[in-house]
């Protein structure tokens, strides 16, 4: 497919050269189809791989474009990026455009196959690994990888794109005439209401106001490109006065044309004043006062028809520069994104409405909050957002009083004057402060350290113990005892000597004697042998059980479990009692629990699961080798390998939702161990949840836990607005 697509390709350009005009571009295109012709070979022979890669990991939870093709883009990527490589990226998103524009149709009834396929009677969307942005992903990976310049890569894409979504369609076309003669039954689409949330709108102005004032043209004028520069510090700002040359460079798509050297308003750095007579935030009110003797910006007075406008729209009026107005225009999309988002309670969502005009005022003056992510108001932004992820429900303990502190500490800014990040700062330490004492009445940290100390030892314990297990492999009278006398050595009994050797201080080669146990304990088990000398194994007996109880209780073993293992082992050394030829017992496999067994989850010792509130997997979950829910359409152990990966990304801070009981709960994951096979959760309550890696895993697998963000909640939001950028350098409005 790829080399018919190609091969399109290079005439396509060869068609586009002939009608240039221009030599430079003309002798461009020849180059690039020169460079596509040399490398097609290898693009067409790697095509295949980097295909199953990318269906392999192939999982998105939307499929709306506008969202697709922001996929893997963030705002402190595009800092880096050039002008090309970012034209690179428009381009990409163009020809996945026109490519889904050809194959939507068949595509939509291929959908239909590849969901009932996988067991689903309704038709999700995001469940088809062979969408066409899949196939424009991996084509430009390895186009990318050709290390070839951005503009020749960007010539291949512009004209790849026709090509691509007529062979995507011929195939969805094929494949679905394929399944139905295979008798598959399509699923079918639900019809779902989406719910009307009362959202901010962006207020419109009024007929009188110039066209370029309005909101509706300032969303159109935020492209990547912009973004790019106002990131980089590359656009420039107005002169002192300002007013026609603003209305110029509306007029000219806010490409300034004035000769005046530029004001250093949007991009100076600020230094914050010295904070030690503010210590209190009693003290904001003498700031306020402070501030309103020197506005810089100020609103229009009450009664007038500029008043009825939103601050945001009073501020752009008075905005020197492109750089200021891209400033407040992304401040305002990224607070919509965070006051839009329901992850936060609706109390919450509304302070940081209140806190946008502080933002806008900040940005107008210092524009480090975008590039900068210790960014005092940044990082005030940052932790009430992500804190307030903690709370699931108005009713959660500790929300009121996490509330009032927002409204005693953050809520004062949007009345200030802003002229610098000091009143941000002051304002992050006086809440930062308050959580501190909150945390320490509720001695949080020490039961985190103490969780933290028995998880750590576990893990050292179970690591050990594999090393130990491996060792044992190598004995050959491991072949002759019974199963359940294998699983227990290298369960339990592997603990054993982990713990031993742990905890040892003497350096001792086998403290404990536990090791030498191991090949008196697999002698007592073969009937066939004790019966040669019945002597021995009565001696044996009592000294045997006596060491193999202190050894269990070393690692504080559950009574009930010894108990089984020992009526096993008994009925092994009484058959040494017994004729050969008289019946033998009921194998001693049957009735033993699962989890005394071998190739068991990382096991944690009842203390150790007390102190950190430890979660053990489930009697139902111990068999199960994936999800029960699948991720996405790949084969079971692919998917398993797909939820290991996006788990594995999980980081210290991430807030998830778990149900127990049929009850959701949110909890901030805390610490992670070294090895990564244990993971700690705390809830705002001060509530511990520890559990393995594979324990987290079936949760994720099975929807009992999901994840609330993957991100600090402000990039996210500032994310979003490089896919608003990216839809306008399309020339495209999001639905």
């Amino acid at each position: 497919m790829l080399s018919r697509v190609l091969a399109l390709t290079r005439q396509s350009m060869r068609d586009d050269a002939q009608r240039m005009q221009g030599t430079s571009e003309r002798d461009h295109l020849a180059l690039s189809v020169k460079l596509l012709d040399a490398h097609a070979p290898q693009l067409c022979a790697r095509y295949p791989k980097a295909l199953e890669e990318v269906f392999h990991l192939h999982e998105a939870p939307e499929t709306q474009f506008g969202v697709v093709i922001g996929q893997g883009l963030r705002l402190d990527q595009l800092e880096l990026m050039d002008e090309s490589q970012v034209q690179e990226r428009v381009e990409t998103a163009r020809a996945l455009q026109h490519v889904l524009l050809i194959a939507q149709s068949a595509l939509t009834e291929f959908t239909t196959y590849v969901c009932a396929l996988q067991g689903l009677k309704q038709v999700i969307a995001s469940r088809n690994p062979l969408r066409p942005d899949a196939y424009v992903s991996a084509l430009q990976g390895l186009m990318s990888e050709t290390g070839l310049p951005a503009p020749v890569r960007t010539a291949w894409v512009q004209h790849v794109s026709g090509a691509l979504g007529e062979s995507l369609r011929d195939a969805y076309v094929a494949w679905v005439m394929q399944l139905q003669g295979q008798g598959v039954q399509p699923a079918v689409f639900s019809v779902r209401r989406a719910p009307v949330a009362a959202l901010p709108q962006r207020a419109v102005a009024d007929p009188g106001v110039r066209t370029v004032w309005t909101p509706q043209h300032r969303q159109s004028v935020l492209t990547l490109d912009r973004l790019r520069r106002l990131m980089a510090g590359e656009l420039e700002t107005a002169p002192v006065h300002p007013k026609e040359t603003f209305a110029r460079q509306f007029a000219q798509e806010f490409e300034t044309t004035s000769d005046q050297p530029p004001a250093d308003v949007g991009f100076a750095a600020t230094v914050p004043a010295a904070l030690e007579a503010l210590e209190e935030m009693r003290q904001v009110g003498h700031l306020v006062n402070r501030m309103a003797q020197r506005p810089e910006f100020t609103l229009a007075p009450m009664g007038s028809p500029q008043a009825e406008l939103p601050v945001r729209e009073q501020l752009m009026r008075q905005a020197q520069g492109l750089a200021q107005v891209l400033s407040l225009e992304v401040v305002a999309l990224m607070v919509d994104n965070l006051v839009q988002d329901t992850r936060l309670l609706s109390p919450i969502r509304e302070l940081i409405a209140r806190l946008e005009p502080a933002l806008l005022r900040l940005v107008m003056v210092d524009a480090r909050f975008f590039i900068d992510r210790q960014h005092p108001a940044r990082r005030l932004l940052q932790e009430i957002a992500q804190r307030g992820l903690a709370f699931g429900s108005v009713d959660d303990a500790h929300f009121k009083s996490f509330l009032v502190a927002l409204q005693r500490f953050a809520s004062p800014l949007s009345a200030m004057q802003i002229d610098s990040a000091e009143p941000f700062e002051l304002a992050l330490k006086s809440l930062t402060s308050e959580w501190d004492q909150a945390a320490a009445r509720t001695e949080v940290s020490s039961q985190i350290d103490t969780a933290v100390a028995a998880l750590e030892f576990a893990e050292a314990r179970n690591l050990l113990a594999d090393k130990m297990v491996a060792g044992m492999h190598g004995i050959a009278e491991l072949q002759r005892v019974p199963p359940s006398l294998v699983d227990f050595l290298i369960g339990p009994w592997a603990q054993v000597l982990a713990c031993a050797q742990l905890t040892d201080r003497s350096n001792a080669d086998d403290p404990g004697e536990y090791k030498a146990l191991v090949n008196t304990l697999l002698w007592s088990a073969q009937p066939e042998l004790t019966r040669k000398n019945i002597d021995k194994l009565t001696k044996l007996v009592p000294r045997l059980l006596s060491t193999l109880r202190e050894g269990l209780r070393l690692i504080d073993y559950p009574s009930t479990k010894t108990s089984i293992f020992f009526d096993a082992l008994m009925q092994l050394h009484q058959q040494a009692f017994r004729p050969v030829s008289a019946k033998p017992v009921l194998s001693v496999h049957a009735g033993l629990p699962a989890t005394l067994f071998g190739n068991q989850d990382h096991w944690v010792a009842p203390a150790e699961a007390k102190a950190s509130g430890f979660m053990a997997l489930p009697e139902e979950m111990v068999s199960q080798q994936v999800p029960v829910v699948p991720v996405k359409a790949t084969s079971v152990p692919e998917a398993a390998a797909s939820a290991h990966s996006r788990l594995g990304a999980l980081s210290v801070g991430t807030w998830v939702e778990l149900q127990t009981k049929e009850v959701w709960t949110r909890t901030q994951l805390s610490w992670i161990s070294p090895q990564r096979t244990m993971y700690l959760f705390t809830s705002v309550q001060g509530k511990t949840q520890s559990m393995t890696q594979r324990m987290l895993e079936r949760l994720h697998g099975t929807g009992l836990m999901r994840v609330l963000s993957e991100q600090p909640m402000v990039d996210g939001a500032l994310d979003a607005v490089v896919q608003t950028a990216m839809l306008n350098s399309l020339d495209l409005r999001l639905g």
